[in-house]
């Protein structure tokens, strides 16, 4: 993971352009030029996005204003209120190693350490799979199907498997007083990030994170189990962006031949763990439904409801315990 292909590697290694990712910018150099060019915000920003477009990035404008906010320690609204300020040699210089990372296809969320997840800005690094828009969806499902359950109940308590940087449970918690989760994850460096995070929005107290890949030990019962699994089936990797591929961490992206490993897990073990009326909730990858259904029926499980993101593709399972 993390390696670049050919030509980036090239670019990266070639002294002039990994110090100028911009071609107009080389005259920067001080060896190399007698007059110096001043560059706006504005200016800066247009080149960036134009130098990353041309070597694949579909979000070029979006990446040149987030890591060139990032390089001046600005926010994005910061940068359009002074967009006609000129760059200082230092701050250019900044800028430049972090788009050279970005033409490499580093993801944006790694180079600047944080992505914002349901209006609050997590902590991220390569040891976690960044939070997506569809996992918003998730949460927000989650807590309406909560309210709607076990409106007035005290206290909720939610299990999570597999919690990455935490978003998930964090922002339960968050959003929701009344809450305690459990989260599980079994990468010591991915639970190290969660724990931030339940620290940075101040719910540490009600979320516990436990390092473990199971439900051993775990107390229940539980009023919701949910989860983000590793849905990607492993013939699959070929597909991915380079993005996605070369720098997310691989346990959090593939399970097995079919992309089934982790749900059917998920579905074999939730059960005992709920609270009469229960239900758990879960992602998953387009094309999955069919086998999802199957597999939560095989489980004792009755799905009650596969809901759509944003692309229109079936991602949100929802299931309870069919009557015995």
């Amino acid at each position: 993971m993390g390696v670049a292909s050919s030509g980036v590697e090239s670019w990266a290694t070639s002294r002039t352009l990994c110090l100028n990712p911009w071609p107009a910018l080389a005259r920067l150099q001080a060896t190399q030029v007698t007059k110096k060019e001043t560059l706006t915000i504005a200016e800066v920003i247009g080149r960036t996005a134009e130098y990353l477009r041309e070597r694949g990035v579909t979000t070029s404008r979006l990446d040149a204003e987030l890591l060139i906010a990032h390089a001046l320690g600005v926010t994005r609204l910061d940068i359009y209120l002074d967009r006609e300020r000129p760059l200082t040699e230092a701050e250019l210089a900044r800028a430049r190693e972090l788009v050279r990372r970005r033409a490499a296809r580093e993801p944006v969320a790694y180079i600047t350490g944080k992505k914002e997840f349901f209006g609050r800005e997590f902590l991220v690094t390569p040891a976690v799979l960044i939070p997506r828009p569809e996992t918003e969806l998730l949460v927000e499902h989650v807590l309406e199907e909560l309210d709607r359950r076990f409106a007035g109940e005290l206290p909720l308590r939610v299990l999570e498997f597999g919690a990455g940087s935490g978003a998930i449970s964090v922002t339960l918690a968050a959003e929701c007083p009344r809450l305690t989760a459990v989260a599980t994850e079994v990468s010591p460096s991915a639970a190290e990030v969660a724990r931030q995070n339940a620290q940075r929005f101040r719910v540490a107290e009600r979320v516990e994170v436990r390092l473990q890949g199971d439900f051993a030990g775990i107390k229940g019962p539980f009023h919701a189990i949910v989860s983000n699994p590793p849905y990607i089936a492993e013939s699959e990797g070929d597909e991915l962006p380079p993005d996605v591929v070369r720098y997310e961490p691989h346990e959090a992206l593939f399970a097995g031949p079919d992309g089934m490993k982790w749900i059917r897990w998920l579905l074999a073990n939730s059960a005992p763990l709920l609270v009469s009326g229960g239900f758990i909730a879960f992602e998953i990858g387009a094309g999955m439904a069919q086998r999802v259904r199957r597999a939560a029926e095989e489980c004792g499980w009755r799905v009650e409801a596969i809901l759509r993101d944003y692309a229109e593709i079936e991602r949100i399972v929802r299931c309870v315990l069919s009557p015995t």
